[in-house]
């Protein structure tokens, strides 16, 4: 077998899990499935405040998803902190953590499967990860989690209400039969896939700022055979990207979207055409013209030879180690996991640069999949709980609890990478979706001297002093006075900070009229994508890799459409169109 029969066969093999586990619904014993009816609701209090505490403690059982090695305040972690006191008290309720898994590599998303099958979830819980629409289908053929409408109308605060108002795709991928079966999140204004460099790197080998994909092919090849830093050792990584998102529909780490964006192509996106009829972004032209650029880079060494056997998780440790020189990934990046290569060597760096497309545009995808879907078990008694949770989260998120403001100050004294700023057991605030444009060019106006502090809200605040503090004394320079731990770490924290805003979003806000935005039109599920949709994912994700790793030539691609249509594609594409029609009514 030749190494890229190799490669094909480990990841795809492992990349069924998820997909076998979602598929075994079919054969179910229904015997062993949750009551269809749910017992008589009690409300959360008999008056009509809507976020008073219960009469009696309501006890929940939740499982979250966490970074790798996530760091905490001294004395405090998921299971006990002054977020989740302040929440217990509040409600008069008491939570409990099953379990947490690194969302890294669809690792949550891998055990959540597994309890999912073997019907044993909790009360509350997320989908997260590439398989999030599939996962909500087959709990509600399952008739495994309630419908949420009555409590979010009811539950719901204002500025949440709000929020998800400004979104008109909000729900899209939740109703079925004008039921509300999960509460979307993660949903925010379409950000650009910025190419993030290692600066150091490329200051050190003299080459020059990359502005296209050529420039990308030269740095990455130099950072993996010039030994950029500086150790004798055949060990470093120009560009690394993850195999389970080889295309993304929610941000994922490490995916090659910025590749697939330049060259116009959209792989799992739908779109309209000229004429306003739906088409599917995988199976287009532009696709295949990007398919032959990474096909290109990875024969030349410009895309990581070990491409097609790493998954998240595994992309994160070349980041977090120091391997890696180039990442794809979304302005907040620095936070997590980039921040990490710093932590472990202060003297490494990073940088944001733009992708252009051959127009000179910054193209984007976007998605009406948010990030990720909370949902109910069917029989538990209090639904309402959920919304509840929800609103708390946001409020805490936006620091407006003023009994929480010493609770901010300390997660955000504890630092900014891999640490739990988000003690939450349901992480799930909303956001206003153009909440961090707004907030860059309020940094922008003041940095430039048009105007005040005075203009900041609350959330706000902190990243303006990191930018100020990293302009004022910048990283190199307290290296150079033999910091302390504690110093060290609040100088890397105002560098990660700075790069996040005033380097990354900073590129996307200067870059704003140059954003050409690209709409999933859908974002649901139609009759034939309930049979046919995970099998058409599988095949051109296989067919892609194959191309990529060079296992089959490009004009595979070809007879990969003509498959892909004969197996439902064409048949899903008239029933998107009907459905974009309906909406579009």
């Amino acid at each position: 077998m030749n190494r890229s029969k190799k490669l094909l066969s480990i990841i795809f093999a492992s990349s069924m899990l998820v997909t076998t586990v979602a598929c075994s619904t079919d054969t179910k014993d229904k015997s062993t499935e949750k009551p269809k009816e749910s017992p008589s609701q009690t409300a959360a209090a008999s008056n009509s405040d809507p976020m008073a505490p219960y009469k009696e403690t309501v006890e929940y059982s939740v499982v979250r998803s966490i970074n790798q090695d996530p760091k905490f305040p001294a004395g405090e972690s998921y299971e006990k902190n002054s977020y989740q006191d302040y929440v217990e008290k509040t409600l008069n309720v008491k939570g409990k953590l099953l379990w947490t898994a690194p969302s890294d590599g669809d690792q949550y998303a891998k055990k959540l499967s597994l309890d999912i099958a073997s019907n044993k979830i909790p009360d509350m819980f997320s989908l997260e990860g590439q398989n999030i629409v599939s996962m909500l289908n087959t709990l509600e053929q399952w008739d495994m989690i309630e419908d949420l409408t009555p409590y979010f109308d009811k539950y719901a605060s204002k500025k949440v209400k709000e929020r998800y108002a400004a979104n008109p795709y909000a729900f899209d991928t939740v109703k079925n039969g004008g039921k509300m079966m999960a509460i979307p999140y993660g949903m925010e204004k379409e950000q650009p896939m910025l190419v993030w460099v290692r600066e150091d790197w490329r200051k050190k080998l003299n080459l020059p700022e990359p502005k296209t994909i050529d420039d990308i092919r030269q740095l990455s090849k130099a950072f993996t055979t010039q030994d950029p830093d500086g150790n004798g050792k055949n060990d470093t990584l120009g560009l690394v990207a993850q195999t389970n998102s080889m295309y993304s529909p929610a941000f994922d780490l490490h995916t090659l979207d910025a590749i697939y964006w330049a060259d116009n192509a959209f792989p799992g996106t739908w779109m309209k055409d000229k004429d306003g009829k739906v088409k599917y972004g995988g199976i287009q032209p532009e696709a295949k013209q990007a398919l032959a650029t990474l096909r290109d880079m990875f024969k030349e060494g410009s895309l990581d030879k070990e491409y097609g056997l790493k998954d998240g998780g595994k992309t994160t440790e070349d980041v977090s180690s120091g391997r890696a020189g180039i990442v794809f990934e979304a302005w907040y990046a620095p936070y997590y996991p980039l921040g990490n290569t710093i932590y472990n060597n202060p003297n490494a760096d990073w940088k944001a640069y733009p992708l252009l497309s051959t127009s000179g545009k910054l193209n984007v995808g976007s998605n009406p999949n948010p990030g990720g879907y909370m949902v109910v078990k069917k029989g538990f008694k209090h639904p309402e709980l959920a919304i509840q949770l929800l609103n708390l989260s946001t409020e805490f998120q936006d620091k407006t609890i003023p009994e929480l403001n010493d609770t901010n100050a300390k997660y955000e004294a504890a630092g900014t990478v891999a640490v739990a700023k988000h003690p939450q057991f349901l992480d799930l605030a909303v956001n206003d979706p153009a909440l961090i444009y707004n907030q860059q060019k309020k940094y922008n106006d003041i940095l430039a001297g048009k105007a005040d502090k005075s203009i900041l809200g609350p959330t706000e605040v902190q990243g303006l002093a990191n930018i100020e503090a990293e302009m004022k004394n910048p990283l190199e320079n307290v290296l150079k006075t033999n910091p302390s731990k504690d110093v060290l770490n609040a100088a890397i924290a105002n560098r990660v900070g700075y790069l996040a805003y005033n380097n990354a979003m900073k590129v996307v806000t200067d870059n704003e009229s140059n954003i050409v935005v690209t709409p999933n039109v859908f974002g649901g599920q139609t009759e034939t994508m309930v049979k046919s949709w995970t099998d058409l994912q599988t095949l051109q994700k296989q067919t892609y890799l194959k191309i990529i790793l060079g296992s089959q030539p490009l004009d595979s691609f070809d007879s990969f459409v003509t498959q892909w249509n004969s197996q439902g594609g064409d048949k899903i594409t008239k029933e998107v169109q009907t459905e974009v029609d309906k909406r579009n009514k």
